[in-house]
């Protein structure tokens, strides 16, 4: 699949989440084998906006730089998360809702793992558009001195 199409069903994907969550939808609340669809929803969005952002660079392939590189791993490993991110989500709240509570023993289900669950979201959400922005910077840099 080229970059190109990847980006644009990623994209797709992406907007179809933004749309569904932004408006509330009650799609959200179906359960689909026992899963609430709205843990499914938001796990595709987490690999779309991945996938988008790695597309979008066509693979982070063009800069040779030790800058360039680590970027391209981060992606990776964001990637790998964001596919991951259903099967830890499930391991830290310890049930398929995704639900914490305080009356939890131990750890897994705690306040304390909900903490780590929505560090993780963030991470998510975030850091493929700080490495989108520092790979442009990057690429920029690079052209002007080639340039010169």
């Amino acid at each position: 699949m080229t970059h190109k199409k990847l980006f644009a069903i990623s994209l797709g994907i992406l907007g179809i989440v933004v749309i569904l969550f932004s408006t509330g939808s009650s799609i959200l609340t179906y359960d689909f084998f026992g899963i609430p669809a709205g843990n499914l929803i938001i796990w595709f969005g987490f690999i779309a906006i991945q996938l988008a952002v790695y597309s979008f660079h066509k693979g982070f392939k063009a800069s040779q730089s030790v800058l360039g590189k680590l970027i391209r791993n981060l992606m990776r490993i964001l990637i790998a998360f964001s596919v991951l991110w259903f099967g830890i989500a499930y391991f830290l709240s310890g049930n398929i809702g995704f639900n914490f509570s305080s009356e939890a023993t131990g750890y897994l289900g705690s306040p304390r793992a909900s903490i780590l669950y929505w560090n993780i979201i963030y991470v998510l959400l975030v850091a493929p558009v700080v490495l989108m922005i520092l790979y442009s910077l990057l690429r920029y840099f690079e052209r002007l001195k080639d340039t010169k």
